[in-house]
């Protein structure tokens, strides 16, 4: 192959590696129809307390003076004790203020679990009230249940909770599940008042990042259709969607709140979303209520998924929400490789070591093409004083000069793309194994070995006192991955014109700048496979030599 090809498909690859993100911004998710809420919706503020009224849906611009809402404040609490998380219940709407998962943890120093409760001062989720009666969403409420409910390892434990207002009766029931990260919750509203009612049913969240993550993997609100849409909502600007609603919520790169109807015509069901800060954004669900005849009761259920984004969890009670994890264009290739790590993980219990397996199963899938690549690359190296001749004829005459290579190619039986396939293919695989080591919960703070303590993370050796301007620490198996690349590039057939060449040995240090913030999982995926190349490269060579 040219060294002119390889050159421009090298610098292909630095484009596409970012690929995910340009891709995020020249091709949005599928966009949701905006259109003009009411009034009350667009000209509100947000309400500081977190126990206020949502007066971001309400026109109203104070509470009632009621006895109910002066005493709030000293209301009771639950607290739901389950194997996978501690959560704390407010009678204040029977709101969660508190929802913390056992498992994970905010980072590797510091076991603090992670809280799903991250914006308070905006909403405690879920809000459930009616559009014309937005007070519901902070009203005391009074239940039967104990203060403090343990889930064993068996059995389902279940809490309501009832409170009326201006002639409506709401009672919220809530089902926990000890093994399982999915709230069923069951909203029940009775019409005591004398007239038929006809309202919007509002269930409201607002959240902001759950942990440190990357600009490069989605944060925000999301509903999902017949696909994933990921909302990115402009400043104060409200989104809003009519149609086949699936679900919606609200995720970052490893966990997620998801509401998820059921039993409804969704078709019927409306969503908005609307950014309230530079982090916190808010998603509501809007259920009709029609024709509510005095003394009738309308029920609805939804199930509530408050958890990580693991398909093992996400598919328990839904199998559908495991779209919800979504590793982008090449999320047919990112989900498999995710399962071959979790396999192999059953037997090594070390990532690191699953990465290396799957490098090696990958390198013998691409065996025959990699070969194919080598020796055609070999071939090219034997012609190129017979091409540089042929340019030499041919300068003033470049279609002549095309013609006269191509038929030279033709009886050598070369293939001058034959060496570009086997880098083509790789670079979806890499792309998708990158986002995998980004949003894959599995490899959250999963350690290797010796100074590689989080595969998710970028890997540094800290030797004593010493801090590098920029770097903190010594990227040793960065630097080890641009040595085999370089190792790499001079077993390559090199081109006989010296900038060419040049060139090509610039690039194991431009790769391994690039690669200096990138997961060491996805460096060590590199540098195994550099190193599975030059073992290919040296016996092929060997062998066309004979």
């Amino acid at each position: 192959m040219d060294n002119r090809i390889l050159i421009a498909l090298g610098l292909s690859f630095l484009v596409i590696v970012f690929f995910h993100y340009i891709y995020l911004k020249l091709f949005p998710a599928p966009p949701i129809e905006p259109t003009t809420l009411n009034s009350t919706l667009s000209n509100s503020t947000v309400s500081q307390n977190n126990t206020s009224t949502p007066q971001a849906l309400s026109s109203k611009p104070t509470l009632p003076n009621n006895p109910t809402f002066s005493e709030r404040s000293n209301l009771p609490s639950y607290a739901i004790v389950s194997p996978k998380y501690n959560a704390t219940l407010t009678a204040s709407g029977v709101r969660f203020n508190e929802f913390l998962l056992k498992e994970f943890f905010k980072d590797r120093s510091q076991k603090d679990p992670v809280n799903l409760i991250t914006a308070a001062s905006y909403s405690l989720p879920l809000e459930v009230y009616l559009e014309s009666k937005p007070e519901l969403a902070v009203l005391g409420y009074n239940s039967n249940s104990p203060s403090k409910v343990v889930l064993e390892k068996e059995g389902e434990k279940e809490l309501s909770f009832y409170t009326s207002y201006q002639g409506i009766s709401l009672e919220k029931t809530l089902k926990f599940k000890p093994q399982s990260y999915f709230i069923d919750l069951k909203i029940k509203i009775t019409n005591q008042s004398n007239q038929t009612l006809t309202d919007k049913l509002l269930l409201r969240g607002a959240f902001a990042p759950f942990v440190d993550g990357t600009k490069y993997v989605f944060t925000g609100p999301f509903y999902y259709t017949t696909h994933l849409n990921e909302v990115k909502v402009k400043n104060s600007k409200v989104e809003e969607y009519v149609g086949n609603l699936k679900y919606l919520g609200y995720e970052d790169n490893y966990f997620m709140v998801a509401l998820i109807p059921e039993g409804f015509n969704n078709s019927s069901l409306k969503a908005t979303f609307r950014k309230l800060t530079d982090t916190v954004q808010e998603f509501i669900l809007w259920v009709p209520v029609e024709n509510l005849k005095p003394g009738e009761v309308a029920s609805y259920q939804f199930k509530l998924y408050m958890g990580p984004k693991k398909l093992e969890e996400m598919r328990k009670e839904f199998p559908l929400l495991t779209k919800a994890l979504y590793f982008g264009i090449f999320d047919f290739i990112a989900k498999p490789l995710l399962y071959v790590l979790k396999f192999t993980h059953q037997f090594t219990h070390n990532f690191g070591w699953d990465i290396i397996i799957m490098t090696l199963l990958l390198r013998i899938l691409f065996f025959p093409l990699n070969h194919i690549s080598y020796k055609s690359m070999k071939k090219m190296q034997e012609l190129q004083p017979v091409i540089q001749r042929l340019r030499e004829k041919y300068k003033d005459d470049p279609q002549g000069l095309n013609r006269e290579v191509m038929n030279l190619y033709r009886t050598q039986k070369i293939n001058p793309f034959s060496g570009c396939l086997p880098i083509l293919i790789q670079i979806p695989v890499f792309i998708a194994f990158y986002k995998v080591l980004l949003m894959a919960i599995e490899l959250r703070h999963a350690p290797f070995m010796l100074w590689i303590t989080d595969l998710s993370a970028p890997e540094r050796l800290y030797i004593g006192n010493l801090v590098i301007p920029y770097l903190g620490g010594i990227p040793v198996l960065t630097i080890l991955m641009g040595i085999s690349m370089y190792l790499q590039q001079k077993l390559t057939p090199s081109s006989p014109d010296p900038m060419q060449a040049k060139i090509m040995l610039f690039m194991p240090i431009f790769f391994t700048i690039l690669f200096i913030n990138f997961p060491s999982g996805l460096v060590l995926y590199w540098f195994v496979n550099n190193l599975l190349s030059i073992v290919q490269q040296y016996f092929t060579l060997k062998l066309t030599k004979k």
